[in-house]
């Protein structure tokens, strides 16, 4: 006879402990510091999904799932301090299935429009020209290869570096400035908005 699931462990931990300390005590079953890293992470990833997506119920399936996914698999998470990157990895990941998915039913006819466009990030108080630029750029950026959108979207709508947009695709630096600059040619094309890079 199998002896008894032992019940996960509850701590109350303050809200200022480090990543590293909360995947340890995760990995010991503390729910408390498993549910820290979700509210740490959570808020950031799914802005970034909803910015990725375009879609807000669609970015809250893909937060939803690459929690159920790192929490499954923390343990392969070798360096514990870099819970964010290897998290934001997962929903690219999410993300790029998704859009890729999406792509197919359009092309078979199974269009679903969007919920959003990027239109709806715009700083209040933008002028008319610059919403209807976000406009055509969503427009744009939605008939993009998943891994272009992703590219393109992770570099300048979301300011990561250019590293980081590599490992986030899991792809190489060469590979991924190779996304950015097919991305960049086929979006000025149709938009006039010009992505705008660090300043050193």
């Amino acid at each position: 006879m199998a002896a008894p699931a032992q019940p996960a462990r509850v701590v109350a931990l303050p809200e200022g402990v480090p990543v590293e300390l909360l995947v340890r005590r995760t990995l010991s079953g503390d729910r408390s510091a498993e549910s820290l890293l979700y509210r740490r992470f959570a808020p950031a990833v799914l802005t970034m999904a909803t910015r990725l997506l375009r879609s807000g119920s669609a970015a809250e399936d893909v937060v939803h799932d690459a929690f159920i996914i790192a929490f499954g698999r923390l343990r392969q998470l070798a360096d514990p301090a870099q819970f964010r990157g290897w998290l934001v990895t997962i929903v690219v990941s999410l993300v790029r299935r998704r859009l890729r998915r999406e792509r197919l039913l359009r092309f078979v006819g199974l269009d679903g429009e969007p919920e959003a466009s990027l239109e709806r990030f715009a700083r209040p108080g933008s002028s008319v020209e610059a919403r209807g630029e976000l406009a055509l750029l969503s427009d744009t950026l939605r008939a993009l290869p998943a891994n272009l959108q992703l590219a393109w979207g992770l570099r300048y709508v979301e300011g990561e570096k250019l590293e980081e947009v590599a490992a986030h695709l899991n792809k190489s630096l060469s590979t991924t400035k190779r996304y950015l600059a097919e991305a960049e040619a086929r979006i000025s094309q149709r938009v006039s908005i010009e992505p705008v890079e660090e300043q050193p």
